[in-house]
């Protein structure tokens, strides 16, 4: 019957096909020549073989079709659809031959490997014969071993060696005998040029010579749908600081160096929801920065002789996200204490600039905006620091207050008069500008601002430390504090958290459930003093007392001597004491005299 194997003269062999006239036509499984026809007769005495015997001699290591990889599955179907129209005419030989040419012709595989194919199919009946085999690695040999080491040793390393620089110390560590002479059989360049091209990865290669951090930074793959697939509306803040690129002078004309700009922007609509501009950076240029987010933004411009429109900046809370990147300042204790506020504050991975992209383009748009107009008033370009360039320190003309004026101009143009590319579901609703988008946005989503005020954030910036309840007071950095409501705290004793504001240590705030409650100062020496002040002078007073108690100790040892002297020079005696009234007596008259 047709598919049957049998064992016949030392080999297995299929029937492929069986007709009345011609018997039957069979394959040597073994051999895998081409089908042939045979009569019944040829085959008296062969006996029937089972499939796991064929695969046992034939394929011990052919796998079942599904548990082989989706790539070699798919390769097998495709040889199989090549071979498939030949199946049918495998008893013919003319008919076979002139299809396999015909395949052969219009694919471009020879007839060898199509004979090849289709002999494999007849024999085993099962598409896996005709998958691929899996490539196995083949071991290194020597010279790949030595060339991997010296990639490994001299190239891929942060000191940048050139490709030729690292096989010549190959050569050398390798290749030379011990008077330094290179050996003949040395491998060319080319050939350790051709093992890096095939081996290398990019990946390792830039990490290896440049950093993970120039990686992450300047040449990972973005694969990602942006900032508004983490930031679906309006609310979103993003926050960071930069140095601006100019040199400003005091009201004397002298000069002051580069100022520090903080700013929030709102990452959906990338409006500048508010901005901090300083000398100082750190904490003290957040704390400016979150004061200007709730800051009426048309009395603000108004100082500065700029009148706008409300809806030109039409921001006075807190976006309910902060998303911020790990610099110290954001990482602080003072910057997490806004979450007592109801903000979430979102620190972002580190050496992912893309994350936060809004803000980045704010800092870089914001400049190139005042740049060219005042290129010769101290702004510096490119050349900055460069062996002949010009020293822009020279240039400086502006005060912080003159600047801060231009900045607010260059924002409020930012916020209204720069187009922007509008998400999808906003096109056709809105104008494509900043502050239109901002505002569209707030209307579907109201809560996701914060309103609070200038006291509520001053107060949750403040820093805070551990207070001591005892019976003479709350101690807080060494002093002690009072408040006639807690009496029962104060015969209880314990611990509590407080804030303090290290410019004036006159009052403190027990901070308890979201309450800031003050505390006086009783020592009224301290009333008006800074927190660094207390320090100093605990600090001197610490100092004395060590001095003091040294001069005290050795007081002590000097008079232990001295009294030891003492003691030594006087006898051992046996004093009577019958007569010591009477001695007495005598004693007081003479002091009488």
């Amino acid at each position: 019957m047709e598919n049957d194997l049998l064992f016949f003269k030392n080999t297995i062999v299929r029937v492929v096909e069986v007709d009345s006239m011609d018997g039957l036509l069979v394959i040597d499984c073994l051999r895998k020549s081409m089908p042939f026809w045979v009569s019944e007769s040829t085959l008296v005495g062969a006996s029937r073989c089972e499939e796991t015997e064929l695969l046992k001699r034939a394929a011990p290591d052919l796998p079942k079709f599904e548990d082989i990889t989706e790539a070699r599955r798919k390769t097998a179907r495709q040889r199989y659809a090549l071979i498939s129209p030949i199946v049918p005419l495998s008893g013919s030989k003319e008919e076979r031959s002139r299809m396999i040419s015909y395949i052969s012709n219009r694919h471009g595989i020879s007839k060898a490997t199509i004979r090849s194919w289709l002999c494999d199919y007849l024999a085993f009946m099962n598409l896996s014969i005709l998958a691929p085999q899996e490539r196995k690695l083949r071991p290194l040999s020597q010279n790949e071993k030595n060339f991997r080491w010296a990639l490994n040793k001299f190239y891929f390393t942060s000191l940048k060696l050139s490709l030729k620089a690292a096989f010549r110390r190959m050569l050398k560590d390798k290749y030379c005998d011990s008077a330094g002479i290179l050996v003949a059989e040395a491998p060319s360049f080319r050939q350790f040029q051709y093992f890096f091209l095939k081996t290398v990865k990019q990946q390792n290669l830039i990490i290896s010579r440049d950093g993970r951090g120039d990686y992450m930074r300047n040449h990972r793959p973005l694969l990602g749908e942006g900032i508004r697939s983490f930031c679906p509306s309006a609310g979103y803040g993003m926050f960071d600081s930069t140095v601006c690129d100019i040199f400003l002078v005091n009201d004397e004309g002298e000069l002051i160096g580069r100022p520090i700009l903080a700013a929030c922007v709102d990452a959906y609509s990338s409006m500048c929801l508010g901005y901090s501009l300083g000398l100082t950076g750190g904490v003290e240029s957040l704390e400016r920065l979150a004061l200007n987010l709730v800051e009426d933004k048309t009395d603000w411009c108004r100082k500065f002789g700029i009148n706008i429109k409300e809806e030109e900046w039409n921001c006075r809370s807190l976006p309910h996200v902060f998303i911020t990147d790990l610099g110290r300042e954001y990482a602080s204790q003072q910057f997490s204490q806004l979450s007592d506020l109801g903000v979430s504050i979102v620190n972002l991975p580190p050496y992912r600039p893309e994350l936060k992209g809004a803000v980045e383009k704010f800092f870089d748009l914001i400049q190139a905006s005042f740049k060219k107009e005042l290129a010769t008033k101290g702004v510096i370009f490119e050349d900055y620091q460069e062996r002949g360039g010009v020293d822009y320190r020279k240039k400086a003309t502006f005060t912080i207050d003159e600047f801060e004026k231009i900045l607010l101009l260059c924002i409020v143009n930012y916020n209204t008069k720069r187009a922007i590319d509008l998400p999808p579901e906003a096109v056709g609703k809105v104008k494509p500008f900043a502050n239109e988008l901002w505002s569209w946005s707030l209307r579907n989503h109201k809560d996701n601002v914060i309103d609070v005020t200038k006291i509520e954030i001053q107060m949750s910036l403040l820093p805070r430390t551990k207070g001591i309840f005892k019976r003479d007071g709350l101690y807080v950095n060494r002093l002690r504090y009072r408040n006639g409501s807690f009496t029962e705290r104060f015969l209880k004793g314990g611990n509590c958290v407080v804030a303090y504001d290290p410019a004036n240590v006159g009052v403190v705030y027990l901070f308890e459930e979201g309450n800031y409650i003050p505390f006086q100062l009783i020592e009224r020496f301290f009333d008006g003093k800074t927190i660094s002040f207390v320090k100093e002078f605990y600090a001197m007073k610490a100092k004395d007392q060590r001095e003091a108690q040294t001069l005290e100790t050795q007081g002590a040892i000097n008079l232990t001597r001295e009294l030891d002297l003492i003691s030594k020079s006087k006898p051992n005696i046996h004093t009577e004491v019958k007569h010591a009234k009477e001695n007495r007596t005598i004693e007081i008259k003479k002091e009488g005299k």
